[in-house]
């Protein structure tokens, strides 16, 4: 019975170690050749999860983390800075003293530009904070070139604050006055002053921001010229009801005698016929005399004085005026300027002086002279200041 036992125990054991070879040899071999990897489909059997006690709890390793991948720092010139603004870096330039030298070149076109003809510069400066520190790689770094003209495109990343002052001269419009006269007749007018306008130095000041105005406010206004009044007279003048004028044969000079001179003393301008004067005519005004005379008779000068107007006017032909004192003015129409020799504006001539010969009419063995007096710009008739001919 012992031997039976003993002979099954050794089976058992042989057993056992070729079981354990059969595992241990395929282990053996497979570590010193490459694996095959059978083609044939493989049942991957999933055991279920245990529970109780007999759990076996397995834990997922972390992922390893990724290398940090840093970017390599741009090189730059070994004295490169940033150019900041208001603690803001702007880019990166070759050194201190380029960033001062665009910045110089910067702020002078900003000043100067877009100033009209008569503004002049004041003020101008940085509006804001300007710093530089060591490039440290944060900003990009720029070229001179292409720093200026970047700064030029953009004129908000350095802003630039200047006044400018200009001069202008203002006018103010020329206050307009009326007068009624009974000097001339009804429906006519007449200036008798054109008035001058109120002239004033205005001194402007604008702030510009960025190359743009954005206020202006008047710094000083000197007067330079003080105006005066247009003055346009209106008349009122008319015949009594059932008169009919006559200027052929007038008893008594028409209108009314102004201002008597103190020192003048006046004389017919041509020795003529008189064949026109003052007054209405056929419902129209004459403001002159009229005198009929050869071709070539000489034309003098009814008192001493200046020429001031030489030249044509409307329905009187070629004039000339001259200025006498007390604010008496002789006009002389002769309808052409073909017998005027030698004269020329403010040249002064004495009374009885020749200043032209009655040019010929075609067609008539005499010309008419036209001639007005003024006196403060008013027409009034000659008759009442000049002698009787003989």
């Amino acid at each position: 019975m012992k031997d039976s036992v003993r002979r099954w125990i050794m089976i058992g054991g042989f057993t056992l170690v070729l079981a354990a070879l059969a595992v241990i040899l395929p282990l053996l071999v497979s570590s010193g050749k490459p694996r095959t990897i059978s083609s044939e489909p493989v049942t991957v059997i999933t055991p279920e999860p245990k529970t109780g006690e007999d759990a076996v709890v397995v834990r997922t390793p972390e992922p390893t983390p990724e290398p940090v991948r840093t970017t390599p720092r741009p090189v730059y010139p070994e004295k490169a800075v940033n150019l900041l603004v208001d603690g803001k870096p702007l880019f990166a330039v070759a050194s201190r003293e380029v960033a001062e030298q665009l910045v110089r070149i910067f702020l002078d076109e900003c000043a100067h530009e877009n100033l009209s003809g008569n503004a002049i510069l004041l003020t101008a400066s940085i509006d804001a904070e300007l710093a530089t520190v060591p490039a440290d790689g944060t900003a990009e770094y720029l070229e001179f070139d292409v720093a200026l003209n970047l700064l030029r495109k953009d004129r908000t990343l350095i802003p630039v604050r200047r006044t400018a002052e200009r001069v202008e001269i203002r006018t103010e419009p020329i206050d307009p006055q009326t007068e009624r006269t009974p000097l001339l007749p009804e429906g006519s007018r007449m200036f008798r002053r054109l008035g001058t306008p109120a002239r004033t130095l205005v001194y402007i000041e604008t702030l510009y921001q960025n190359g743009l105005p954005v206020s202006e406010s008047e710094t000083l206004s000197t007067p330079v010229q003080t105006g005066s009044a247009r003055t346009e007279l209106t008349g009122t003048y008319r015949l009594p009801a059932g008169t009919v004028s006559d200027p052929e044969a007038p008893d008594a000079p028409e209108g009314q005698r102004g201002l008597t001179p103190v020192s003048l003393q006046l004389m017919h301008p041509i020795r003529g016929q008189l064949v026109g004067y003052y007054g209405l005519s056929t419902g129209e005004m004459r403001y002159g005399t009229d005198y009929s005379a050869a071709p070539q008779t000489r034309i003098c000068a009814p008192e001493s004085g200046t020429i001031v107007f030489m030249g044509e006017r409307a329905g009187l032909g070629f004039v000339i005026d001259i200025r006498h004192d007390e604010g008496f003015v002789s006009r002389i129409a002769i309808g052409a300027d073909t017998a005027v020799s030698g004269l020329v504006l403010e040249k002064h001539v004495n009374k009885g002086e020749t200043i032209a010969l009655l040019p010929e009419t075609e067609g008539a063995k005499e010309s008419i002279l036209h001639y007005e007096l003024l006196i403060d710009g008013i027409p009034y008739n000659p008759l009442f200041y000049l002698p009787e001919q003989n």
